[in-house]
């Protein structure tokens, strides 16, 4: 050290300078925000103004096992080499808990290269409670001799270190708690929405069976019904038939001939229920195959043309490029968009737009999704649930027989594929087909 340098150290009055680096630094370490290596580098340079060292260091211990340079300040700026080895077990300061003071030596025991000639150096300990957290050390030239003064100074600003140490790291650890916490309240407000979505699934997939009993048991009942009922119909329409044909051989007045064209019509009528019922109760054969369904969509549009003219409605269709073929049922599944149409038409009785969009389904990977959309009346909210149940309508008294919308259901679930319905009362609804394009 410099005579300059060590006559300024003699000349200095340690309880005052002591105490105005002590107050200093606790102005900084309270002010500063929280971070531990802001801290100790404020420590560190505040203690090589004070002292004037060849190096002023502050090593930190880690998992108690080994030390790492944390902070340092040096007259050539140059990382000092102190420690034979990285372990705790090698400071003598951290080993002893106690100060380790080296003056006038020519050698240092913790020292990796002694060939620096004598020195001296102090080694100050950093304790808060039972642990060690670290060691501040300073270097000066050999000749230089420590105060008890300044040993004093040094523990102090030691002491004060270690609680801003402590602050620091009980607030990292507040900080990591306080993320943890974080985590743990998004999880649970994660497992929180995907028991809420499961609730609504089980509900959904709950009132499906419902449904799905409600259609085997009357599915099994219109089986019986239609086959007893369809007999007797097709021998009515048929001896109507010929009735009208030998007409002229009986002298059939013509009041008696409008009478067997009332009573044909509304036999006609009562054979094409039969009709819905057999369909619904599924007592028909079957073909599933690779079917086309924008072709499908299209044959029934152009059946359903004088209808759609009559009622003023146009149908507008939309078919995504990445539509491709299902596997499926053509007259079944005609039987389906038939209905679904039908419903758009009646439910728009001063005419509108229709849309059918068909798409690859986002929600469900591997199927279809075929929205009917109409500008019609619309569904009270209370009658949704059970829009699928069959001989349930809301149409006026002769304007159905409540089957269709079940004959869709059956067919679609027949299908592997799903059916739902959105409404808005004056609004209109929509009718969304759920088909999967792979065999199920």
């Amino acid at each position: 050290m410099k005579t300059s340098v060590k006559n300024r150290r003699k000349n200095i009055d340690w309880n005052l300078a002591g105490l105005s680096t002590i107050i200093k630094l606790n102005n900084i370490i309270g002010f500063l925000p929280i971070k531990l290596d802001e801290i100790l580098s404020a420590v560190v340079r505040e203690v090589y103004k004070l002292f004037s060292p060849n190096t002023c260091s502050i090593y930190m211990t880690k998992d108690g096992r080994t030390m790492e340079l944390v902070a340092l300040q040096s007259s050539d700026g140059l990382r000092p080499d102190i420690h034979k080895q990285d372990k705790v077990e090698f400071c003598a300061a951290i080993r002893d808990g106690l100060p380790f003071i080296v003056e006038r030596k020519p050698f240092c025991p913790n020292r990796k290269n002694n060939a620096e000639g004598p020195m001296s150096h102090v080694c100050i300990p950093i304790i808060a409670g039972k642990d060690v957290l670290g060691t501040l050390s300073l270097d000066f030239d050999h000749d230089t001799v420590f105060t008890h003064d300044e040993l004093n100074i040094l523990l102090s600003i030691t002491n004060q270190t270690a609680i801003a140490i402590q602050r620091s790291l009980l607030f990292e650890k507040l900080e990591n708690e306080k993320a943890g916490l974080e985590r743990a309240y998004k999880e649970i407000r994660e497992l929180n929405y995907a028991l809420q979505k499961k609730m609504l699934e089980l509900k959904d997939t709950h009132d499906r069976l419902i449904q799905s009993e409600k259609l085997a048991a009357t599915g099994e009942l219109a089986a019986g019904l239609s086959h007893e009922i369809n007999n007797p119909i097709s021998i009515i329409l048929n001896r109507i038939e010929c009735l009208k044909m030998e007409s002229k051989e009986l002298f059939l007045p013509e009041v008696v001939l409008k009478d067997l064209n009332v009573i044909y019509s509304y036999a006609a009528k009562v054979s094409s229920i039969v009709h819905d019922l057999l369909i619904f109760s599924r007592h028909h054969s079957v073909e599933f195959k690779h079917v086309n369904i924008k072709a499908i969509i299209e044959r029934v549009i152009e059946m359903l043309q004088n209808d759609l003219n009559k009622s003023r409605c146009m149908v507008h269709l939309n078919m995504s490029a990445s539509v491709s073929d299902i596997y499926g049922d053509t007259d079944r599944l005609e039987q389906v968009f038939w209905n679904l149409l039908t419903n758009a038409i009646d439910a728009m009785p001063h005419g509108g737009n229709i849309y059918i969009e068909a798409e690859s389904s986002r929600e469900r990977p591997d199927f279809l999704e075929v929205r009917v959309s109409d500008g019609g009346e619309g569904i009270a909210e209370e009658n949704l649930h059970r829009i699928f149940d069959p001989f349930f309508t809301t149409k006026k008294v002769g304007r159905g027989s409540g089957l269709g919308l079940s004959i869709c259901f059956g067919i679609i679930k027949n299908h592997g594929g799903d059916i739902t319905v959105k409404s808005v009362v004056n609004e209109g609804s929509v009718f969304t087909v759920y088909l999967p394009v792979k065999p199920s």
